[in-house]
């Protein structure tokens, strides 16, 4: 079952900036994953990168994922439209079918949902996703809440990016979230933090809240491994071990039954 990302935001951000990100698409490729997502912040000002790392990920047939650092609500509660509409060109350009984004400042009755409706239609062979951050206002159970009742209220095709880690960042309760948005996930960011909100490599050994958030979800939903990899060469290491707990978990299912 092949449903592992591999964002490059787990590599070395140097390594990352300096030989650009299509330098790591095939040995992600390499490594047995499913996909690859694309992190605008580690791209280089000058143009032509994306038309570069489109054309190596084509070699390898990976699904892509976009993700951009903008918020879809700006401050005054207001679609964040000019941003949005060119992340989405861009996406287009790199071949994405999913572009990640956060919340930002969602206001429930007075965010413009008509108007992110039209704009998405526009775009229809994409994938809007909404993270939960780190900010306290965009990483929010009820904020996320209130603003996928509207997403289901307007009939807006948008989904959910549910990032394992950064609920310790703003001090919500992972299970609190699990349990009021899982039904709008179709994306999950793997990462495990410690006491010292320090994003770490994933251990499969022992009780860790992002096994609890794995397990709360299908085998097969697409899964980001986002957290250091180093060495490099580790990857193929990781993307295994979340395959065999999955296949354990598949195991353990049948033997119950």
């Amino acid at each position: 079952m092949r449903n592992v990302i591999i964002p490059l935001n787990a590599y070395d951000n140097v390594e990352v900036t300096t030989n650009g990100q299509e330098s790591f698409v095939k040995l992600i490729a390499d490594s047995g994953a499913y996909g690859i997502e694309i992190r605008r912040e580690l791209l280089p000002a000058e143009n032509g990168q994306i038309e570069k790392i489109k054309s190596e990920i084509d070699q390898y047939d990976l699904f892509t994922v976009y993700s951009a650092p903008i918020e879809c609500w700006k401050e005054d509660g207001q679609l964040n439209k000019e941003q949005l509409s060119e992340i989405f060109q861009e996406a287009v350009f790199l071949g994405a079918k999913w572009v990640k984004v956060s919340l930002g400042h969602f206001k429930k009755n007075q965010s413009n949902f008509v108007e992110l409706k039209k704009m998405l239609s526009q775009h229809q062979d994409k994938q809007l996703l909404i993270e939960n951050d780190q900010t306290p206002y965009g990483g929010n159970v009820k904020h996320l809440l209130a603003f996928f009742e509207s997403v289901t209220e307007y009939e807006v095709p948008v989904k959910m990016t549910f990032d394992a880690g950064n609920w310790f960042y703003t001090g919500q309760d992972v299970e609190e979230a699990l349990e009021s948005l899982a039904p709008h996930v179709i994306y999950i960011h793997l990462k495990q933090v410690t006491d010292e909100l320090e994003t770490v490599p994933l251990q499969p050994e022992g009780e860790h809240s992002w096994k609890k958030v794995m397990g709360h979800f299908p085998a097969d939903i697409v899964k980001a491994l986002e957290f250091p990899i180093r060495p490099k060469v580790k990857t193929k290491d990781y993307i295994q071990m979340i395959m065999d707990l999955e296949k354990e978990r598949e195991g353990a299912i049948t033997c119950s039954r």
